[in-house]
């Protein structure tokens, strides 16, 4: 078996002999062109006057119209600046010569062939007459002559103008294969004739070519025709295809326009046939007669729509590509292609071949959105969901147990370390609490209270319910203060009715707190603001919509 370097190198041989045979033309690079394309036919009017000054003067008087020329050309503004060859609008035949032999031969009763051709007759006079009657005219001329050019130009529309557009010559050549600029009179007001790109120059690189030639009045049934061509050397001024191009020529090719296939533009037009050579004019060249003729190459709003309409139309997006050409022809109801194209999108809509429709859904189970999230990102968002609901889990517990242990007797940390006075009353430094410490005298009341509950249920409390148990206070806290005459409690507070004083405290005569301590006071709340309320059980006060106590853990209803 052979070896793979072998059968690499094989291939490699076999491409590079392929390579030539590879045709390079892309498709669908011409009909950006192809709605610029015009055909451009040229005649001359003579009308000629014959002298006969033998006896009595008498004269002749007749009108003739010659063909000269037809041809190709393109479209390079929208209001109808028309580029052909020079030898399309301006034949080497004169015209005069033509009418000179019809009307001598009428006149004079002799046979002269109605060709362009200067001929002589045997009659000495006579001759002497019809060489005086030919071109250049002399003060000694036969025949007076006035030549008039006419210039038709037949757009590429559907249905094709009735007798073509009427143009001038704005400019011509020194020579056949020279631009020869031409301006429609009647058609292009309305500045919506379709037009051709003009590339600026003919590159080095450019080797394929279309050359696009009419060689009859077109219609939508005789496009233009394209027929490929390569410069040799690439951007050279010689085809390969030489025979295939003059046979074009012949055919009514001269001043078509050659298009760049990379580019999708036109580079320069062919001209020759007979006995003119076949010749390449340059976009340099074809620029610069247009300055010359004070012309400036454009396109108009009817191309912008249509190459915006090619660029779904190509892509196979029929469905996008309707509207676009519809407004094409509602700009320019007679542009060929586009009405070509619209009748090939409107038959492939909504197709397999139309890439812009939208698939038809199941009327039975519509098809489920695919997500783009990989299923790996979703099991992981799922462990560490998991995860914070645990830790959630733990602190609550936490929280609860905290909440159990201020329920067995001890004191909330928050309270700044001081211990109760009386019952139900707390010290001064208890109403230092999460809402700020209160000076003396001022009738402000926190807006929740000073206790902590944590795992403790929520819920509404009504008012307080009886007196608060009696706490045995250290002697430390307050000194001892005989027992006064009146046994009523504190200012604001009650005993119950069958609990006495708390230890080491007597009934003072005076309402009034003790020494070093002082009472909140004790009118109702301001407006807007939470109700203070104490546990029944041990006295403490209560959290704002707490159910339980947060230090010995007693029902707030109880």
């Amino acid at each position: 078996m052979p070896r793979l370097h072998s059968l690499i190198a094989g291939l490699g041989a076999l491409s590079a002999l392929a390579a030539p045979m590879l045709h390079p033309h892309p498709s669908g690079s011409t009909d950006r062109v192809t709605p610029g394309a015009v055909r451009v036919e040229s005649s001359s009017h003579v009308r000629i006057t014959l002298l006969d000054d033998r006896g009595v003067i008498k004269q002749l008087a007749r009108d003739y119209d010659v063909d000269l020329a037809k041809g190709s050309g393109f479209t390079v503004t929208p209001d109808g600046v028309v580029v052909t060859a020079t030898q399309v609008v301006q034949a080497a035949d004169d015209p005069r010569v033509y009418a000179a032999n019809r009307v001598f031969a009428e006149y004079f009763k002799v046979k002269i062939p109605a060709d362009f051709k200067r001929h002589s007759l045997d009659d000495a006079d006579l001759d002497r007459r019809l060489q005086a009657c030919y071109p250049p005219q002399r003060t000694d001329s036969t025949c007076i002559a006035d030549v008039a050019t006419n210039v038709s130009v037949y757009p590429y529309l559907d249905p094709p103008p009735a007798g073509g557009l009427p143009a001038q010559i704005l400019t011509t050549g020194s020579s056949p294969a020279a631009p020869a600029v031409l301006k429609v009179t009647k058609g292009g007001e309305k500045q919506s004739l379709p037009t051709v790109p003009l590339g600026t120059t003919l590159g080095a690189a450019v080797e394929s070519l279309d050359v696009m030639s009419l060689p009859g009045r077109p219609s939508a049934k005789l496009p233009p025709k394209l027929d490929t061509a390569h410069l040799d050397p690439p951007g050279g001024r010689a085809f390969k295809e030489r025979d295939k191009v003059a046979k074009l020529l012949d055919d009514g090719a001269s001043g078509a326009a050659l298009i760049d296939d990379g580019r999708s533009e036109v580079v320069g037009f062919v001209s020759g046939g007979g006995d003119e050579p076949v010749t390449i004019t340059p976009a340099d060249d074809i620029r610069s007669a247009l300055v010359a003729a004070g012309v400036t190459p454009r396109r108009g709003p009817v191309d912008v729509v249509y190459e915006n309409a090619l660029a779904s139309y190509h892509n196979k997006l029929y469905s996008g590509a309707i509207p676009a050409l519809q407004q094409v022809l509602n700009l320019r109801p007679d542009h060929a292609v586009a009405a070509d194209h619209l009748r090939v999108a409107q038959s492939k809509a909504g197709t397999a071949e139309d890439a812009g429709a939208k698939p038809v859904a199941r009327p039975t189970t519509a098809a489920q959105p695919k997500s783009s999230v990989p299923p790996y990102v979703w099991a992981a968002g799922g462990v560490v969901v998991l995860a914070l609901l645990a830790v959630g889990v733990v602190l609550l517990r936490r929280r609860s147990a905290a909440a159990r242990a201020d329920g067995d007797g001890r004191t909330d940390p928050g309270l700044d370390g001081h211990s109760v006075a009386e019952p139900g009353i707390a010290a001064q430094g208890d109403f230092a609490g999460e809402a700020g410490s209160y000076p003396p005298g001022e009738n402000s009341w926190p807006p929740y209270a000073v206790t902590r509950v944590f795992g403790a249920e929520a819920a509404r409390s009504p008012e307080v319910v009886g007196p608060p148990p009696a706490t045995p206070v250290p002697s430390t806290s307050v000194p001892s203060t005989p027992v006064p005459a009146d046994p009523s409690p504190p200012r604001g507070q009650a005993y119950p009715a069958d609990l006495s004083p708390p230890h080491g405290h007597a009934h003072p005569a005076d309402p009034s707190p003790p020494r070093g301590h002082s009472y909140p006071p004790n009118p109702s709340p301001p407006r807007g603001q939470a109700q203070l309320k104490f546990c029944t059980q041990c006295g403490m006060r209560l959290g704002q919509g707490h159910r339980f106590c947060g230090f010995c853990g007693n029902p707030v209803d109880s």
